[in-house]
């Protein structure tokens, strides 16, 4: 069985030469009456090493594009920014880990610097019987890159205690500049200013 397979393939090799061999008769035939300009062998293979080229460039090209890091839209930011402030701005003495989800969307030094007081936050919230919302009133990006964003946010909220209602505390109206930075894929909070 091994050698009829051996002979066929010699065979197969042999008929691709004779066709290849035919192709080249036909195209140089085809030359010389006038029917068809002749592409010298060096030609073909300059036009072959382009091609080459060309697709090396485009699966350059793809492999470069998958490996860059996100970009992230204005609307990303301004969605990332809304839901922070939200978040810190809602306050509920029955929501005891709401200073871990702050602190979850939270990085650099604001993480830091929250991390430092959100036991007392925490504490404070759950003795007073605090309650408020917040309310996003505006936002904008002031600037974004590669590297994250700088996003205005006004919000108002209405904070009260245990004795008081909701209705019936003053309405605070705050300018926050929040900066967010790419972390594992998500925008996280860098920064918080209030703005006079």
């Amino acid at each position: 069985m091994g050698f009829r397979s051996d002979d066929r393939l010699r065979q197969w090799r042999r008929a691709r030469s004779e066709l290849r061999s035919a192709r080249d008769d036909l195209a140089e035939a085809e030359a010389s009456a006038g029917l068809r300009s002749r592409m010298s062998r060096r030609t073909r293979w300059i036009l072959a090493t382009v091609a080459v080229l060309a697709l090396a460039a485009a699966g350059a090209g793809i492999w470069y594009a998958a490996a860059a890091p996100q970009r992230y839209s204005d609307e990303d930011y301004l969605k990332a920014a809304t839901a922070e402030v939200e978040l810190l701005l809602d306050v509920d003495a029955n929501d005891p880990a709401r200073a871990k989800r702050i602190l979850a969307g939270a990085t650099g030094s604001f993480h830091d610097a929250f991390a430092q007081s959100a036991d007392a936050y925490s504490s404070y919230v759950k003795d007073s019987g605090a309650h408020g919302q917040g309310r996003i009133d505006a936002a904008a990006v002031q600037s974004s890159s590669a590297d994250g964003a700088e996003v205005m946010v006004a919000a108002s909220v209405q904070v009260g205690d245990r004795d008081t209602e909701q209705d019936a505390a003053p309405l605070q109206n705050l300018r926050l500049v929040v900066s967010l930075v790419p972390e594992d894929g998500d925008l996280k909070v860098d920064g918080l200013v209030m703005v006079p």
